[in-house]
């Protein structure tokens, strides 16, 4: 899968793109508000097979964002269900891209490539109640805090409410924020 936008293109991940991943998904910055994270680039290969398990088994799909072929970070969904039409929105980002508008630009083809192509009606993600970045993008396409899930995960060694919020396909802006 690959998908040109304005600046930017969302492309499958590839073998190659083992310590690109590794570095986001190491980087203390990134992990901060993130659930997964690696201490190892060999166990970073984990998450590498998640990618195609997924893909292949038709429940998500996860992209690298890519500007004149560097990759600045990843987005994608999980566990749809064509069956409801639903799926679980994730992302990230390395730090030195922060502020510039590659989310607004990436996560705008990712939802419309998930509404128009996929046929999906409701996308979801949780975001820790601390990511306020996060939660400004999301509101930024519209998205609708649906509720808190309190102290639902324990996060080094302490618990952690996440938010959760919701999309449905008519509530999508058809321009970027």
């Amino acid at each position: 899968m690959n998908i040109k936008l304005n600046t930017l293109s969302l492309r499958a991940f590839r073998p190659d793109d083992l310590a690109f991943v590794f570095s986001g998904l190491s980087h203390p910055d990134v992990i901060k508000h993130y659930g997964i994270s690696y201490q190892t680039e060999s166990a970073c290969e984990a998450q590498m097979s998640w990618y195609q398990s997924i893909t292949e088994q038709g429940t998500g799909y996860w992209l690298a964002i890519e500007s004149a072929g560097t990759p600045l970070g990843a987005l994608g969904l999980n566990n749809i269900c064509q069956k409801n039409k639903n799926a679980e929105l994730g992302y990230w980002l390395l730090p030195q891209h922060w502020g510039k508008g590659i989310m607004q630009e990436a996560l705008q083809g990712l939802l419309s490539y998930s509404f128009n192509e996929l046929k999906l009606h409701r996308i979801s993600t949780e975001v820790e109640i601390e990511n306020l970045k996060s939660q400004q993008l999301l509101q930024a396409f519209n998205f609708t805090l649906e509720g808190i899930s309190r102290e639902c995960e324990i996060k080094e060694g302490k618990y952690i409410s996440l938010m959760n919020y919701s999309l449905l396909i008519h509530e999508l802006k058809n321009n970027r924020p």
